[in-house]
């Protein structure tokens, strides 16, 4: 049996303690010290029954599922540590306060905090049960198992510790106990630098095992899709060479390890004897966690063009919290590195948002799907970081805020990305065009031609098909223009680049060669067949007629055609044709070459 006593009981709650109302009230005079006197009995009484009552006996055979946080009384110790009896003694003079959530939050630095939990197994036997304690970074749990103010059992846990086969990842730390028959309570001394979150649930082991699986299935759930964001945007990167690929993988690697490590994961995996690492990796992680969103931010939304003096703000605020942060490790200052990671956490998701109006509002269309991830990952944030400090109540709902904000953030920001990659890749293939398409006619160029026009000289060859080849030029076009102008030479070309683009067949190939000439290729067609073509094109030519100012002009072209027959390649069937137009020029062009012995007749 612990001794009721207790050493400077009025520091440890917030409301002053009997014997307090008695010194306040003892220079009052005779007949007032007799009335306190008098109800002083009662209100003690009725205050050790207040404080007995506040935490409702949890029935073991019942099954309560989540967090018993409204079950429980708390107690802050206000100036020192309290032993056990201290904390007991407290208990039955009703100075713990009952909860009023699930889940006990009471902020960032926050001094150790007493929970204790009334049990009553109404059966004959012990009752095998599993407390979970988590939040997994909290750095001393002490817990105690009394009867009638016996110790039953004792265990210490939290992450100053070595991890233990006690921690279950994601969950916190998992004790079994034998609950005796009858009344029986639970008392926990938890304390951190880090935020104070104090969640305890008390479960059979098949309903622990159950909420475990559950618990794993969602970080899997979360993990792979993220690792599979990962390998895609690794693979846009090799295959686009766009860094916005590699830093939004940086990005979300980073978050990864970030969860890996305030869940757990890591301590229980992979550094479960790192305790002074464990310490400071949770928030070391959440400021590389937002200086790799900022990186991805810069490069996505191009800041170094629209916004030069917001980048440079950007990136000297990453170097100060980085620098700080390293600071704070080197002097062993936990307190300052949470309020250093937790508030540039809070800064980043309130600055990726304005980073996405800043966007918009130069125009970018990504813009918009960076915003709305923003306001997902800024939503997700703010209730963790909130519920987290103690700002708005815990839950599940809000605890786990920020991973549901950031599997919103990753659709919207790979839907981002999958719109800038289409965006690219339009624009390349919009300057492909280009760079195959005259700029002033429409039709296609040299390059072009050359290129469509390979094939169709292969496939004549090998299945020995009729081809033929026109080429033609503007009569005196340096005439013209020197006559009549630029502008009216750019009309005449126009002119004439519409007539040949409407004497083409389907499988016909026209393009500007360069200059006033032009050139045609005419799959399945004989040199009879190309000539008449020529010889009605030279007619349209000379029916056109075009405005120069006031006066009307007349144009003429003259025309060079040639069959593929022995040439060895398509140069050589472009240079004899190519003669034949140098022939018609030297007979007074306005005419067809070689086609003087055919008939034009259509």
């Amino acid at each position: 049996m612990f001794p009721m006593a207790l050493e400077n009981n009025n520091s440890h709650h917030g409301t002053a303690p009997p014997l307090g109302l008695l010194k306040l009230c003892s220079g009052l005079g005779t007949a007032c010290h007799r009335v306190v006197a008098a109800i002083l009995p009662v209100l003690c009484l009725s205050l050790f029954v207040g404080g007995i009552a506040c935490a409702q006996p949890l029935h073991i055979t019942e099954q309560y599922g989540g967090p018993l946080g409204k079950h429980a009384g708390f107690l802050v110790e206000r100036d020192g540590p309290l032993r056990l009896s201290q904390a007991y003694q407290a208990w039955q003079n009703g100075w713990f306060a009952p909860g009023s959530h699930p889940i006990a939050s009471f902020g960032i630095g926050s001094r150790p905090v007493w929970m204790q939990l009334a049990l009553h197994n109404d059966t004959s036997e012990s009752a095998p049960r599993i407390l979970t304690l988590g939040k997994t970074w909290m750095d001393h749990l002490h817990v105690y198992l009394l009867q009638d103010g016996r110790v039953l059992h004792a265990w210490k846990s939290g992450d100053a510790h070595a991890a233990t086969a006690d921690l279950v990842p994601g969950m916190g730390y998992r004790l079994p106990l034998q609950v005796p028959p009858g009344h029986s309570q639970i008392f926990i001394r938890a304390q951190t630098a880090d935020p104070f979150v104090l969640s305890v649930s008390l479960r059979s082991a098949r309903d622990t095992a159950a909420a475990a699986r559950g618990v794993q299935y969602g970080y899997s759930v979360l993990f792979g899709f993220l690792v599979a964001l990962i390998c895609y945007n690794l693979m846009l990167y090799l295959g686009f060479r766009s860094r916005s690929y590699l830093y939004y993988a940086l990005y979300l690697v980073s978050f990864i390890a970030m969860c890996i490590a305030y869940s757990g994961h890591g301590f229980a995996w992979w550094w479960p004897l790192e305790v002074g690492f464990q310490r400071f990796v949770i928030l070391v992680l959440m400021v590389v966690y937002g200086c790799c969103g900022f990186l991805f931010a810069c490069c996505f939304l191009k800041l170094g063009e629209h916004a030069p003096q917001v980048r440079r703000w950007v990136i000297a605020t990453c170097a100060a919290a980085l620098m700080l942060m390293t600071y704070f490790v080197g002097r062993g200052s936990q307190w300052d590195a949470a309020l250093l990671a937790f508030n540039f956490v809070t800064f980043f998701s309130v600055a990726m948002v304005l980073l996405g109006v800043l966007s918009i509002r130069h125009g970018q269309r990504e813009g918009r799907y960076f915003l709305g991830a923003a306001l997902c990952s800024m939503l997700g944030v703010a209730a963790t970081t909130l519920s987290v400090r103690g700002v708005i109540p815990m839950s599940t709902l809000t605890f786990h805020g920020v991973e549901f904000g950031m599997m919103l953030e990753a659709t919207l920001l790979s839907l981002a990305l999958a719109r800038q990659m289409r965006a690219q890749k339009n624009a390349l293939l919009h300057a492909q065009r280009l760079s195959r398409i005259d700029p002033l006619t429409g039709l296609p160029n040299r390059r072009a031609f050359r290129e469509d026009a390979s094939g169709i000289w292969g496939t004549a060859v090998r299945h020995g098909r009729p081809l033929s080849v026109i080429v033609l030029d503007i009569d005196h076009f340096k005439s013209v223009n020197d006559l009549h102008g630029h502008q009216f030479g750019d009309q005449a070309l126009l002119a004439v680049s519409e007539l040949l683009a409407g004497f083409c067949r389907k499988g016909d190939r026209v393009a500007r060669w360069g200059g006033e000439e032009f050139v045609l290729l005419l799959p399945e067609t004989n040199l009879v067949q190309a000539c008449q073509v020529a010889e009605r094109l030279r007619r349209a030519v000379a029916n056109c007629r075009l405005a120069a100012g006031t006066a009307t002009i007349r144009l003429s072209i003259s025309l060079g055609a040639a069959q593929r027959n022995s040439q060895a390649s398509l140069d050589a069937l472009l240079c004899d044709a190519d003669q034949k137009l140098y022939e018609a020029k030297q007979q007074g062009r306005n005419r067809v070459a070689p086609c003087g012995d055919f008939d034009y007749a259509v």
